[in-house]
């Protein structure tokens, strides 16, 4: 027995389910909803339908997720006993202020007006990857027993401070998206909301399975990927679904790992292209497309790519193409695998259609690493932030005799950057990268030479969160968890090695 999804909920550039399953017409980039200073590459934007220009930070976090909830669950309302999981990059933060950072990642603020209202959940947090986190756990809440649906939501705004950060880290442009290509000079940014219930397989009809997803931790830039794909090589995908985010380094990585798993036939995507890039919805947002793509062939067409092939030859989603058949005789497309490599090297696959887990997996233990040894640890370099210093310090001498299977570090705030880490008003690169919340748990696998998933939550420290249980989900299968708690705020946190 697998795990199923059984709905879908988007808020998105394209609109909601019905719109992505049934209109033709792509909708185009946006100006800014907001002014933009006379340095920045990017002037343009992939704003969700139906979220007014006027709303920020909280007020639009909230927005977004209120419509992929009501479109996942139409005319009734979700239980609030079901259990759910929240993913996101940078949470509802508005602008740069450290006001504004530090509550970022309030769940209880996030779900007013919802089901959940009142109720306050940690947000799985690791750059483009965070929805994927949070579907990782949610799928070991689900088949350990402790209940029978969840709901798992990754949610990801516009915002000036997301913007001027991307800004500061050159990966924007304000040319066509080209994902795959040299020409490729970055991306334009996106939000999204994106709702997923899922149940047990053998519970529903005709169900779309999900295979995964398998979670890994890039220890070198090549290594990662192939990491995350080998245990779904045998699933036969007849589309790939990727990140082409670039840079075209990180890219050429990508269509290396796809070479060594999937047939070279097998065309590329990405949702980079007409959404823009969703940040930690991304990963979920592709799952979504991928489930919708078995109910509506139609929804290929939002997944039309600009060019035919992708640098290494790989043919590109065209729109009418599937394999070697055209139009109205395409194959169906019984499987779509995706993958999802963040700018701090989590990495994360898993498949979306037909095709029973158990004949892909053999049960929720494939997540063992599969050598149990220590990979060689990996040097920090110099770090901006003091309590990452420490940390970098103290994580060797916590390191477990023996490697566990999965890496969870909980933070009751994110990071702060320090105030040298401004110039000008900006933040400066470094800092960006340190004060994402997965940026933790990367470093403290890297410290140890960890491989495996390495989960960073985001939120309240205790139990009043807990209808889920998520130590007792991976001991269920026999996973062995290492945990590692920042309490308090600011750089002189108590820090707690749990292993």
């Amino acid at each position: 027995m697998g795990v199923a999804i059984s709905s879908i909920g988007l808020a998105t550039a394209q609109g909601g389910t019905a719109d992505i399953s049934h209109n033709l017409t792509l909708l185009a980039a946006e100006e800014w909803p907001w002014p933009v200073n006379g340095w920045s590459t990017s002037q343009r934007c992939y704003p969700a339908v139906g979220v007014s220009s006027s709303l920020n930070g909280i007020q639009r976090w909230q927005a977004l997720i209120q419509l992929a909830l009501k479109d996942c669950f139409r005319d009734h309302s979700p239980s609030p006993e079901i259990p759910i999981f929240i993913g996101s990059c940078n949470g509802s933060a508005g602008d740069s202020s450290a006001g504004s950072w530090s509550k970022a990642f309030e769940s209880a603020a996030l779900l007013e007006g919802t089901a959940w209202a009142g109720q306050c959940w940690p947000v799985f947090s690791s750059s483009c990857s965070s929805g994927l986190h949070a579907l990782y756990a949610a799928g070991q809440v689900l088949m350990s027993g402790q209940a029978d649906e969840v709901v798992v939501l990754a949610a990801d705004i516009l915002s000036r401070s997301n913007r001027e950060n991307f800004e500061v880290l050159r990966v924007l442009t304000d040319s066509p998206m080209r994902p795959w290509q040299p020409t490729s000079t970055g991306f334009l940014l996106g939000e999204a909301a994106v709702v997923l219930r899922l149940v047990r397989e053998k519970s529903v009809e005709a169900p779309t399975c999900l295979i995964g997803p398998v979670l890994a931790n890039e220890l070198t830039r090549d290594d990662g990927l192939p990491r995350v794909l080998r245990p779904l090589s045998t699933a036969n995908p007849q589309l790939l679904l990727g990140q082409g985010t670039g840079p075209f380094v990180n890219d050429q990585s990508e269509l290396a790992a796809f070479q060594n798993f999937v047939e070279r036939e097998v065309p590329l995507a990405t949702s980079l292209v007409h959404f823009g890039h969703t940040l930690g919805a991304s990963g979920l947002l592709a799952i979504a497309l991928a489930a919708l793509i078995q109910q509506t062939p139609r929804v290929l067409s939002t997944l039309v790519m600009p060019t035919a092939y992708a640098s290494d030859g790989r043919p590109m989603n065209r729109g009418t193409t599937i394999g070697n058949c055209v139009g109205n005789n395409a194959q169906e497309i019984s499987n779509v695998l995706v993958s999802c490599r963040a700018l701090n090297g989590s990495c994360a696959a898993a498949v979306v259609g037909k095709t029973d887990g158990s004949q892909v997996l053999e049960d929720r233990r494939q997540h063992r690493q599969p050598e149990k040894v220590w990979q060689p640890s990996i040097p920090t370099g110099p770090l901006m932030s003091t309590l990452l210093r420490r940390l970098a310090d103290e994580a060797p001498r916590h390191r477990p005799i023996d490697p566990p299977d999965v890496l969870v570090v909980r933070l009751e705030e994110p990071l702060a950057p320090p105030p040298e880490a401004s110039i000008g008003g900006r933040l400066l690169p470094s800092a960006v990268l340190e004060i994402t919340p997965g940026f933790v748990s990367q470093l403290i696998a890297r410290c140890w030479g960890f491989a495996g998933p390495a989960l960073c939550l985001v939120g309240h420290i205790g139990n009043n969160e807990a209808t889920w249980d998520l130590a007792a989900a991976f001991d269920d299968p026999g996973l062995v968890i290492a945990q590692i708690d920042l309490r308090g705020t600011g750089d002189k946190r108590e820090i707690a090695w749990s292993n």
